[in-house]
């Protein structure tokens, strides 16, 4: 009302605009990283069990561990003197059989002992090179540590990634981002185990060791030595009992007279290296058989598996970024 009395005219106001939020664009689901992911988890898992992979590197490792003792260098070196000894001791005797009257059939043993001592020798010699040509590439691999731990690290990541994939799929949506960061961290992992523990290097050196043995690792080898050690046996039961005495004195009967002294360290040397050999015989076939597995699909055997865990590790987070949830904007 105005001063002179006179209503003031209503005043209408235009409505005021309603109040609007913006939608956010829909959340999309790349289906295919995710379903890459599952099936990388169910090979990664199912694999290594249906190939024998936990058999084989235990098979491995069980080999690299019995080998130890045979593989240093005292060992080696009294390897090496035992055939030294044992030649010298064929050398003695063939001289003695020479400048003695020692009528034929009456050491059998001892004959025997003479005919093949060179190819009992040439073997023995040609076995304990094959050994320490190896020494180098047996140490290297033995320094890898838990060989036998690949089956499970693969595994591992396979049901990680078995897990992540899944969830990716179908899972909530608060579980997404966790799922995604636990699949990435055991990728890393795998792909970087092969560089902290030194398996670059180790692989190699197990390839050459496997092509310096292969030639030791056989059945016929260990009958082989089996029979060479029994010729030394006999020889050795004569050498100590019915030929004794029968050699003059003089260098020939010193050298025989050493390799009957020192014949039970000698045999017990010789037992246990044909025995570990003989034991690891499936051993060194299961390592063969991993050798051969990437060979058959065009790579480089044990050379390998180095490379596979670091694509496994990087082609699991690779799937795992690619899956997930991203905005997808709808253009009208």
């Amino acid at each position: 009302m105005t001063a002179s009395g006179t209503p003031l005219a209503a005043l209408v106001l235009p409505s005021a605009p309603p109040v609007t939020t913006a939608v956010a664009a829909p959340l999309r689901r790349p289906k295919g990283p995710a379903i890459g992911l599952v099936g990388l988890g169910v090979l990664l898992v199912f694999g290594p069990i249906i190939g024998g992979m936990f058999a084989k590197t235990a098979a491995g490792n069980q080999l690299i561990n019995q080998f130890a003792p045979y593989m240093q260098s005292g060992a080696l070196a009294r390897d090496a003197s035992d055939i030294h000894l044992i030649g010298a001791g064929a050398a003695g005797l063939g001289a003695v059989y020479r400048s003695q009257p020692i009528p034929p059939g009456q050491f059998p043993g001892l004959e025997t002992f003479r005919r093949e001592s060179t190819a009992i020798v040439g073997r023995a010699s040609s076995l304990l090179h094959r050994v320490s040509g190896a020494q180098n590439d047996y140490q290297h691999v033995s320094r890898i540590g838990g060989f036998d731990r690949l089956p499970f690290l693969l595994v591992t990541c396979g049901i990680v990634a078995l897990y992540g994939g899944c969830v990716l799929l179908a899972g909530r949506r608060s579980r997404v981002v966790p799922a995604a960061v636990l699949v990435v961290l055991a990728s890393v992992a795998l792909a970087v185990y092969p560089f902290v523990s030194d398996l670059f290097g180790g692989s190699q050196a197990g390839q050459r060791m496997l092509s310096s043995l292969a030639p030791v690792m056989t059945p016929h080898q260990v009958r082989q030595l089996q029979e060479d050690f029994i010729v030394l046996v006999d020889a050795d039961g004569e050498l100590s009992t019915t030929f004794r005495g029968v050699a003059r004195p003089g260098p020939s009967a010193t050298e025989i007279a050493t390799l009957v002294q020192r014949w039970p360290a000698v045999s017990s040397d010789l037992a246990s290296l044909t025995g570990v050999i003989d034991d690891n015989l499936p051993n060194f076939n299961s390592l063969e058989e991993l050798d051969r597995v990437p060979r058959d699909v065009g790579l480089s055997g044990f050379g390998a598996y180095p490379w596979l865990l670091v694509a496994v590790g990087a082609l699991s987070a690779s799937l795992t970024i690619a899956a997930l949830p991203r905005r997808h904007k709808e253009f009208t």
